[in-house]
């Protein structure tokens, strides 16, 4: 199975079309809602947040009670037209701190949950450059686009703009060429003998010359399917007895250095990566970053098979490190329950 956002493949798809066109992944169409009912679910969670004092443990079964965001987005428009108030301004009213944090995030789905870890990312004194890294590298086109529409439509302006407020230089030319939205998806057919010329391109403007050309290092990575970009880098490692990764880290540092190594590690080892990304949220250096934490839990959750093989090579630890770094109460109680899927 594909990581989550990583969209899929046309069957008709012609290679001389350009690049493979993908489906938004579930929940990435603000437009559509899961076919049924849920007016149950509505009725819990009104009563749970109506009157005197909250019903936590209410809240916390409804709103983990599905891995479908379409299932989710029919649960929250239920609830708004039901009770002709919005289910995200009750969550907000009613709880406070992580716990907010992630009902609101399950309730709002994983589109919401990305336009604002990114828009919090950029708020404030200095960038998030770790926050921007996780919501847009290693996304499918479609799902790229519809952030880029969904941002625009929330914050009535461009996340490019924004971007480009945040970033300079080769940073901000990497990002810009990342929202182009035109990188080659998974699945997308390559010529194997392209590869080595592009071996043979990467070394000579970084490991084989005095500088970097970092432009010409983004073109090679952006015109790469994640399955070409793997190949490319066994291929450097035969030809040059060096791991790519080990020559990105020499020739690149700071932002650019993490956002290439970011891309190479999701196209060699895509659930190993994201389960190294769940073991940092608990080691942070100012110890457990809960709001990463909360992030990456919740958007992997809505890929349940995926999220399991992420969980696998933890050693099925997930659950453990949540009992015994997150602060606990209402908090914990959640993250156990979205760990559970």
């Amino acid at each position: 199975m594909a990581p989550p956002g990583a969209g899929g493949p046309y069957p008709s798809y012609n290679p001389q079309q350009g690049p493979m066109p993908s489906r938004p992944s579930p929940g990435y169409d603000p437009t559509f809602l899961a076919p049924g009912t849920a007016s149950n679910e509505a009725e819990v969670l009104r009563k749970a947040m109506k009157g005197f004092g909250t019903d936590e443990k209410a809240l916390i079964r409804v709103l983990t009670s599905t891995t479908d965001p379409n299932r989710m987005a029919l649960i929250r428009h239920t609830y708004e037209k039901m009770h002709n108030r919005s289910l995200t301004k009750d969550l907000k009213s009613e709880t406070s701190g992580s716990f907010e944090t992630i009902l609101v995030s399950l309730a709002t789905g994983p589109l919401e949950s990305d336009i604002t870890y990114l828009h919090d990312a950029m708020s404030g004194l200095g960038t998030n450059e770790t926050g921007l890294n996780d919501v847009l590298l290693g996304r499918s086109n479609a799902d790229l686009a519809a952030i880029q529409r969904a941002y625009r439509d929330k914050y009535h302006k461009s996340l490019l703009d924004d971007i480009k407020g945040e970033l300079s230089g080769k940073t901000e030319r990497f990002f810009e060429m990342l929202l182009n939205a035109r990188r080659p998806e998974r699945g997308t057919p390559f010529d194997p003998r392209g590869v080595e010329t592009d071996v043979r391109e990467l070394h000579r403007v970084t490991a084989g010359k005095v500088g970097t050309d970092e432009v010409a290092v983004f073109g090679i990575f952006m015109n790469s399917s994640d399955e070409r970009l793997n190949v490319l880098a066994g291929e450097f490692e035969r030809m040059y007895h060096v791991s790519l990764e080990k020559v990105i880290r020499g020739e690149f540092s700071g932002h650019l250095e993490d956002a290439l190594v970011t891309m190479l590690r999701v196209a060699r080892d895509p659930v190993s990566f994201h389960g190294a990304t769940l073991k940092e949220c608990f080691f942070g250096s100012d110890g457990v970053n809960e709001k990463r934490l909360i992030y990456w839990t919740v958007r992997l959750h809505w890929n349940p098979e995926y999220f399991a093989r992420v969980k696998g090579t933890m050693g099925g630890n997930l659950r453990a490190l949540v009992k015994n770094y997150v602060s606990g109460g209402d908090f914990e109680d959640a993250m156990m329950a979205v760990c559970s899927h």
